[in-house]
């Protein structure tokens, strides 16, 4: 009888595990011969061109994340602009119009640095982040049989 592996709770050996990238996450969970759960070593090139192809991955996950939050705030900037132009006529006084501009910009600012603070926030712990995305992806795209 086969045992199911408990979940996550089987870790490579410390020396797979590093800060500087999601090695652990290319460790195998095999069934040893006294029904418990353990890691399969693979071999040198193998694991290497498998490090290479995720550091790939992370790289493209990253890339399109920057472009993404990048259009957002391009985005916000358009549509702040829109309708600080569109709404102008509607504001009943020059102070009126001053405050609503402050307002926008304030918006504007702080909204552009919560962006960049998150994007410097992934470019630190990307490979932490972006490993497990994958380790997950990956996971389901199996259970799918795909």
């Amino acid at each position: 009888m086969q045992a199911n592996p408990p979940p996550n709770r089987v870790t490579p050996p410390p020396s797979r595990l590093t800060q500087s990238g999601p090695c652990y996450l290319l460790s195998k969970k095999i069934l040893l011969e006294d029904n418990t759960w353990g890691v399969e070593e693979r071999p040198g090139n193998m694991w290497e061109e498998t490090v290479s192809d995720l550091t790939k991955r992370i790289e493209q996950m990253h890339r399109r994340d920057i472009t993404i939050a990048w259009a957002f705030v391009i985005g916000l900037w358009l549509s702040i602009g829109f309708v600080a132009w569109a709404t102008w006529s509607l504001a009943p006084s020059g102070a009126a119009r001053t405050l609503l501009l402050i307002g926008g910009a304030t918006v504007l600012v702080f909204n552009t640095a919560a962006i960049m603070a998150m994007l410097r926030h992934y470019r630190e712990d990307r490979d932490f982040m972006y490993g497990l995305d994958i380790k997950f992806l990956d996971a389901a795209r199996a259970a799918r049989g795909k």
